[in-house]
């Protein structure tokens, strides 16, 4: 009699565990074991993934049967207890609910299923415990059970005209958060039912991509294995959050791409994925196949990076002042100056370019620590800085929140930053955040060594010899690179930079047989052969024989050497110590002494000749007018006189007769 009941209570157990699936009972596999009915099946891994949390068990004999329907009381229970509701499904109120009268277990489950909305109260009666659950109804349980916002825009299958219409919202939900997926030949079915194998790929997606946590006490943990300890099975993982130790039972294997392997095969570097109990000990792992690849970058500043619920995320503002937030995978690559570092390293307003896998998260984070840099502005652009250092020009980009200061303490605008200031940027991946203007520092300055010592250099600087300490930390320059302060020789032209204190700060050798030089064209001489004379900003004179084929420009348009008007702002490029380009910078504006030519009345235009050759001009309405005294005289006075005319946009402004 007792020998017939325990039969009896055994196929009874069986039964309910057959219309289950999900208990360990009466023989049944415990987690973590493997099944004889799987191996090799599409689903293999996320089967045993959702067996080591103990979400879904197998049944006596060491079978999963993987292409089992489920029912839909099964899915509810599954979708429940992968969101770690188990506990609570026990302790809901029953009270005031009809359940169909096959139901032998799972009202509680049911009843949860009503409170978190995934299921209606009036539609309890009709759940029995052989109903299929399709694939619509599980799109709709999970979406419910996540409080995802329903999205037909997602759904774009050959077939979507089957989908119900009040399916369709949690049909696209599911399928843009890559919950659930389309079958071949872009189908969704929906009226299929689900298979065990099926649900369990989808359910551990959702701890997967982080949209639930593993059911406590289990772990997910995924790093790179940073050591091993072959004799104590240890391992120890390194991502995001530092290290983790990971302990394999001894006959624990770990998955890879085409079979399994032992823990004694793994290598330092490699990419694991494990499921570990609350000791740590390792129910499922896998390797995890290389670096992810990264299909695209975006660079900014950090605005938050922080874990919630659902890992890591983080927010930056790019260069074009968007805001843009990713998550980011466990053991994503956080490099800081070359070295990999854990979350801790990385903080607000750092900058820095992250590397986004196809499904837009973060597997790759390289922070770019600030550099503080001075230079010379050589072109300011709306979004590009031109600065020369050390003899080179570079550009950088400039970030539209870049802030600009004067002396470390006035605000002021970008846009009033010009060619030859001297400033100090904040860099951080060729891309400027801080400007500072140096105002007190004196730049664009020429000359000619005359005596160099060890804490001050000799110029001539116009007709003038001026004496400069030397800075400390002065930069001495020389075909484009730092030299020593000997490398300086008397009669060298240099460009230099001055201090507040009057010190020299940098010295830049000119190298006068090559190179771009601009200035005020005081001579021009045509025989025997073509000669110019600059000076430049800083006093210094520059003169070049001027080649046969040397172009000459003024607004992009070519014009002939003898249009040049002495006076004149120009740029003139010199090849092996000969001028082979000019260009007109301004010649509207300029100060010049000639002589009065002529004088058309009618007209009011003057003819001056200048240097030899003769150019014509109209007066400005205000044209000033004075004699060697200083007192106003009449147009007529002034001609057959050597006079100092000064122009102002192309027109006479004054004659004063000198």
């Amino acid at each position: 009699m007792l020998r017939m009941r325990l039969r009896l209570t055994c196929l009874l157990t069986a039964v309910l565990f057959l219309l289950s699936g999900l208990f360990s009972v009466c023989g049944a596999l415990a987690a973590g074991e493997t099944f004889k009915d799987i191996r090799g099946h599409w689903a293999e891994k996320v089967m045993l993934e959702m067996n080591a949390y103990d979400i879904v068990h197998g049944y006596p004999g060491g079978e999963f049967r993987p292409n089992n329907n489920v029912t839909l009381l099964e899915a509810v229970v599954m979708i429940l207890n992968t969101l770690g509701l188990n506990e609570k499904a026990g302790q809901v109120d029953l009270s005031g609910l009809q359940f169909h009268p096959s139901l032998t277990w799972g009202k509680g489950h049911l009843a949860l299923a009503v409170e978190k909305g995934m299921l209606t109260r009036q539609g309890l009666p009709q759940i029995d415990n052989r109903r299929l659950a399709s694939r619509v109804e599980v799109a709709a349980l999970v979406c419910l059970a996540l409080g995802l916002t329903p999205d037909s825009s997602y759904v774009t299958f050959f077939d979507t005209s089957e989908i119900p219409e009040k399916y369709r919202g949690y049909v696209g939900a599911v399928v843009k958060h890559n919950i659930m997926r389309g079958m071949p030949g872009n189908m969704f079915s929906p009226d299929e039912p689900v298979t065990r194998a099926q649900l369990c790929a989808t359910l551990s997606r959702l701890i997967d991509q982080k949209l639930v946590p593993p059911p406590a006490p289990m772990n997910l943990v995924v790093g790179r294995i940073a050591s091993i300890d072959v004799d104590k099975r240890k391992v120890v993982l390194r991502n995001l959050e530092g290290e983790k130790t990971v302990y394999f039972p001894a006959d624990k294997s770990v998955f890879t791409a085409s079979g399994t392997t032992t823990p004694e095969s793994l290598s330092t570097g490699d990419r694991l994925k494990c499921i570990t109990d609350g000791q740590n000990n390792v129910r499922y792992a896998s390797l995890v196949d290389g670096s992810p690849s990264i299909k695209t970058t975006v660079e900014g500043v950090v605005v938050s990076f922080a874990r919630g619920s659902r890992g890591y995320s983080l927010t930056l503002e790019n260069n074009e002042g968007d805001r843009l937030t990713y998550p980011v995978e466990d053991d994503a690559r956080l490099i800081r100056a070359g070295k990999e570092i854990d979350a801790s390293g990385l903080v607000e307003n750092d900058y820095v370019e992250i590397g986004l896998d196809g499904n837009d998260r973060i597997v790759r984070i390289e922070v770019y620590p600030p550099e503080r840099i001075s230079g010379t502005v050589v072109e300011v652009e709306r979004d590009a800085l031109t600065l020369r250092r050390q003899g080179e020009e570079t550009e950088y980009e400039v970030s539209p929140r870049v802030q600009v200061t004067r002396n470390f303490i006035r605000g002021m605008s970008y846009g009033e930053l010009k060619r030859g200031d001297r400033v100090e940027v904040v860099v951080m991946n060729k891309t400027i955040f801080q400007i500072n203007l140096l105002s007190d520092v004196l730049t664009g300055q020429s000359g000619m060594v005359s005596r160099v010592h060890s804490k001050a250099v000799y110029l001539y600087v116009g007709d003038e010899e001026k004496r400069y300490e030397l800075d400390e930390r002065v930069e001495v320059i020389k075909d484009g690179r730092l030299v020593s302060l000997d490398k300086l020789r008397r009669g060298d032209y240099v460009n230099f930079e001055v201090d507040s204190r009057g010190y020299l700060i940098t010295i830049e050798v000119l190298d006068e047989e090559d190179g771009d030089f601009e200035g005020t064209l005081k001579y021009l001489e045509f025989y025997p052969t073509p000669w110019i004379t600059i000076v430049t900003s800083g006093g210094l004179e520059l003169e070049y024989e001027v080649s046969k084929s040397a172009g000459v420009l003024r607004d992009g348009d070519r014009i002939n050497l003898s249009d040049i008007i002495p006076g004149s702002q120009v740029g003139i490029r010199v090849e092996d110590g000969r001028v082979t380009e000019i260009e007109v910078l301004d010649d509207q504006n300029l100060t010049v002494k000639c002589r009065v030519s002529s004088i058309n009345r009618e007209r009011l235009r003057v003819t001056l000749e200048i240097n030899g050759r003769y150019f014509t001009y109209s007066l400005a309405p205000q044209v000033t007018i004075l004699d060697r005294n200083g007192k106003p005289v009449s147009l007529e006075d002034v001609e057959g006189y050597q006079v100092e005319v000064r122009l102002k946009d192309g027109e006479i402004n004054s004659i004063t007769i000198i």
